[in-house]
């Protein structure tokens, strides 16, 4: 008998500093992320999540935390394979990467050096699938 496994739509993820919690659907049917660190509790919903699904990462999951005019942008991305598990489990134990991508900016346009810079952190915690 085959097990009927089905693809996990909420990941419970954290690193020492970081919590993120993503679920691909919810009540509303929309997408909710939820990031938290030492300086930033945010909660994002729908259209503020951008979601891309390529064939060699897997699903790029991208929020902005933060624009600062002539300063900076910070946008934060998990990369998420595609996870299969058993309904009505607890879930599955994964490790995904998260990528902080700061974006330099300044109202005379672009200086030397590189406009983006990166920090990346291995996030760790459960893949699930739940019914909303």
């Amino acid at each position: 008998m085959a097990a009927n496994f089905e693809q996990a739509n909420l990941f419970e993820l954290s690193d020492y500093s970081i919590q993120v919690t993503y679920s691909s659907t919810s009540f509303t049917g929309q997408p909710q992320l939820s990031y938290r660190d030492n300086k930033i509790n945010r909660n994002f919903m729908g259209e503020e999540i951008q979601i891309l699904d390529t064939d060699i990462l897997g699903q790029l999951v991208t929020v902005t935390l933060e624009t600062i005019a002539d300063l900076r942008i910070v946008r934060f991305t998990l990369i998420l394979p595609l996870v299969n598990v058993m309904p009505q489990s607890g879930g599955t134990r994964v490790q995904v990467p998260g990528i902080l991508t700061t974006t330099h900016t300044t109202i005379a346009g672009p200086g030397p050096g590189a406009e983006k810079t990166y920090s990346t952190v291995n996030l760790q915690g459960t893949a699930q699938f739940v019914v909303f």
